[in-house]
């Protein structure tokens, strides 16, 4: 028994080593760069934000009138925003299927245990199901538990393998450990006055409300009464807008700000709890070495060990994102964090 601890210790701990601390770990910059180089949907983000440049450079140009030029100018800007949703789309894409294969990799080493002592208790049933110490309906209710640990285990290799082929066709490069993505150096310094400043929303509405007051003065002087409340209509429609634009602003950074917060806290509880989990772990080998504990129970820590990683995962993988809606939001390409 000693020999086989001493090479399930060897081996759980290179597991766990290559995902707590990688030792070629991607940089987000690295990880997108290589994304970017090998996904189209980014060239095809690029060129449309080109093309709306282009069309808004021309209809400054040709423009007639004042009208005509700010109307280029909130094409422009509706364009820019949809770019930037597209951005942040495929960040959350590239981050998505690491983070996904990362879990897969643990998820199916933790049914692995999970199946292993599922094997356990059906032998120990078997044996005193033969000697009439256990009824009929209990050992058919182990051997279900263990037919369903084992076909989960089927299903965790499937979403493994899925997962893998996901990393392969957003990133272009193959799984390994080494792709999880460091956290990066990152402080939320931006003032509510420039987050409103750099909010796309809000700058359309004020382009609108000045659409608006240009359409107001090119009214006719024998414009009919009607024809008149209906700017006017218009007018204090784009007013509310604006307004409402700003006050939604407002909250986003706010709640960007508690989000990213609350998340840097939750993060600093994950690795907390994976620390101490390895450590039980650790001391729960060693009575399993001293023949103080069973194989189950051994098993029982390494699957909490593997569970606290997949939560600081979870947590890791959520803390990036926000980042990256931050970035976003003010206006930055996330992809070259």
């Amino acid at each position: 028994m000693k020999s086989r601890s001493i090479i399930f210790r060897s081996l759980f701990a290179l597991l766990l080593i290559s995902f707590a601390s990688p030792l070629a770990a991607e940089s987000l910059k690295d990880l997108f760069a290589a994304a970017t180089q090998s996904n189209q949907d980014y060239s095809i983000y690029k060129i449309d934000l080109e093309l709306a440049q282009l069309k808004k450079n021309k209809g400054e140009i040709e423009a007639k009138v004042e009208l005509d030029r700010v109307n280029a100018q909130y094409s422009y800007v509706s364009a820019l925003s949809g770019y930037r949703n597209s951005v942040l789309s495929f960040y959350n894409e590239v981050i998505d299927a690491v983070f996904a294969a990362a879990t897969a990799e643990l998820d199916i080493e933790s049914i692995g245990f999970s199946l292993q002592n599922a094997e356990e208790d059906k032998k120990y049933a078997e044996s005193r199901y033969k000697n009439g110490l256990i009824s009929e309906d209990i050992f058919k209710e182990i051997d279900i538990t263990y037919k369903t640990t084992s076909t989960d285990q089927e299903l965790s290799a499937w979403t493994l393998k899925d997962a893998k082929d996901n990393v392969r066709l957003v990133t272009g490069l193959e799984w390994n450990s080494s792709l999880i993505p460091e956290i990066p150096s990152f402080e939320a310094n931006a003032k509510v006055e420039d987050w409103i400043a750099k909010d796309l929303t809000y700058e359309m509405a004020l382009l609108s409300q000045k659409i608006q007051g240009l359409k107001t003065a090119s009214l006719a002087t024998n414009t009919s009464v009607y024809d008149r409340r209906i700017q006017e209509t218009e007018n204090q429609k784009a007013k509310v807008s604006v307004s409402n634009a700003e006050s939604d602003a407002r909250r986003a950074y706010e709640s960007s700000l508690s989000t990213l917060k609350n998340q840097a806290t939750l993060l600093q509880i994950r690795k907390d709890e994976y620390s101490l989990e390895e450590l039980a772990y650790q001391d729960a080998l060693r009575q399993y070495e001293n023949g103080i504990i069973s194989l189950s129970d051994k098993n029982v820590k390494a699957i909490a060990v593997l569970t606290a990683r997949m939560n600081l995962l979870a947590s890791q993988k959520s803390y990036i994102k926000s980042i990256g809606s931050y970035l976003s939001a003010m206006g930055e390409n996330p992809l070259g964090i």
